[in-house]
């Protein structure tokens, strides 16, 4: 059998390092020029051991402050529709949400698609970005239907989730989600602080009530290394 490439040695080693402790969750690994010393081999071959890892989501890296360690993974089941906040907060971790703000836009095509509107209707733009343990983990936007939701930029909210039951009386009873791999480009990548082109997940909602209303399309970019898709079915018996 032939050996293994130098750089999944390499990477091989770097996870053993991280198993055993040695580089514990959450911490900066030495930067490239010291790690390709202590390896002694050349920076060229320890990034692609890195981007190794990168892609398994064992490390991440943040623009000028290097290489860290990934935090477990988020459990995510899509078909338990509950809000982000319970369910970090139920799997022992720290959640957080920053409101950037609302205004109110024209919609696009797609986002009048999804809003069973017409293009170039007026919809309102919430966006917000999502920490977990303080670490950034996506960005989003939600485009809200002002149809069953007037006067929502003038409310003061940290939960969308609240404002929609107890401003509006709206609960949100039908979702639904795509879940689709992508690369973080642009303005996004520069928002999460990631080189573009990073792998990342494009997670989309509509929500609906039970009348079949459609009052949100939820746009997320996710990092590639936070989540873990989970589905639970129970067939016939």
């Amino acid at each position: 059998m032939a050996e293994q490439p130098l750089y999944l040695q390499l990477r091989d080693q770097l996870m053993q390092r991280i198993t055993s402790g040695n580089l514990p969750v959450g911490s900066r690994l030495p930067a490239e020029r010291v790690l390709a010393e202590s390896f002694n081999t050349t920076r060229i071959t320890l990034r692609q051991a890195l981007a190794q890892l990168e892609s398994e989501g064992a490390i991440y890296r943040s623009n000028r402050r290097g290489w860290f360690v990934s935090s477990p993974r988020l459990t995510y089941e899509p078909v338990n529709d509950v809000s982000f906040t319970h369910y970090v907060a139920e799997q022992g971790r720290i959640p957080r949400t920053e409101v950037l703000g609302i205004e109110k836009m024209l919609a696009s095509i797609s986002v009048a698609t999804a809003l069973a509107l017409h293009p170039g209707d007026d919809v309102y733009c919430l966006r917000r970005r999502r920490f977990v343990d303080e670490r950034l983990v996506f960005v989003e936007t939600i485009w809200l239907n002002p149809c069953y939701l007037p006067g929502i930029e003038q409310q003061q909210f940290e939960s969308l989730w609240k404002l929609l039951a107890d401003k509006y009386a709206i609960r949100l009873t039908r979702k639904q989600i795509t879940i689709t791999p992508t690369a973080l480009t642009g303005s996004v990548a520069a928002a999460l602080g990631v080189n573009s082109g990073c792998p990342g997940l494009y997670i989309t909602r509509i929500g609906k009530t039970d009348e079949g209303a459609c009052i949100e399309f939820d746009e997320e970019f996710w990092l590639n290394d936070v989540l873990t898709i989970s589905v639970n079915t129970q067939g016939n018996q």
